[in-house]
């Protein structure tokens, strides 16, 4: 999807950003009559598309799959022809006012859509960082404890190793995220303690 490199005129964000970041608290709400699930109110979605993609940058095509009596199902296709980019995902609704079924049952397939652009992720992650920021967190935090601590690594890791903080094979690299961040909260006086650790056994 070339949606990570083009760029917004206003912000100067990339489509991706705008996507994937995280709608405000008032986009969000409670499900009544399923506890403790959340549902995103969907003129955010729209307004996210909007952002992203540019008024008129964006179609969303909805078509009555099925219509009985205790449910409205509607499959939407979600469009960007610019970009080349397709989904279809399916939407229903029980409301018995059946225009209010029908709609709701299209937005219900409009946010699906967009769920899958990367709006809304964070509700279904339950705020936890994707798979990438993960991993972009994770080198970063190796790329900030390399930089402090490559000229005492040997000292370092024997301290680490002593500490068991890491296995006899393993390296101040191979830190887990929590003893890593502990580190870099503090970084002097971490240091301060390995080299009068190192001052000691010596």
């Amino acid at each position: 999807m070339a949606a990570k490199t083009k760029k917004t005129a206003a912000a100067k964000l990339t489509v991706d950003e705008i996507l994937n970041r995280p709608l405000p608290k008032e986009a969000l709400r409670e499900l009544p009559h399923k506890k403790g699930m959340t549902a995103i109110t969907p003129i955010y979605v729209t307004d996210r598309l909007n952002e992203a993609f540019g008024l008129g940058g964006w179609q969303f095509e909805p078509e009555i799959i099925s219509d009985s009596e205790k449910m409205v199902i509607i499959k939407g296709v979600l469009t960007v022809p610019e970009m080349n980019i397709r989904i279809v995902q399916f939407g229903g609704n029980d409301n018995r006012d059946r225009g209010d079924a029908y709609k709701g049952a299209a937005t219900d397939a409009l946010v699906k859509c967009g769920s899958y652009l990367g709006i809304g992720a964070h509700v279904w992650r339950d705020d936890a960082p994707s798979e990438r920021d993960a991993a972009n967190a994770d080198f970063n935090r190796v790329a900030k404890l390399e930089e402090l601590l490559e000229k005492h690594e040997a000292d370092v890791n024997h301290f680490l190793k002593e500490c068991h903080w890491i296995e006899i094979d393993q390296t101040f690299r191979d830190l887990n995220s929590r003893r890593a961040d502990e580190i870099l909260e503090r970084p002097s006086d971490f240091l301060a303690t390995v080299l009068a650790d190192n001052k000691e056994a010596a």
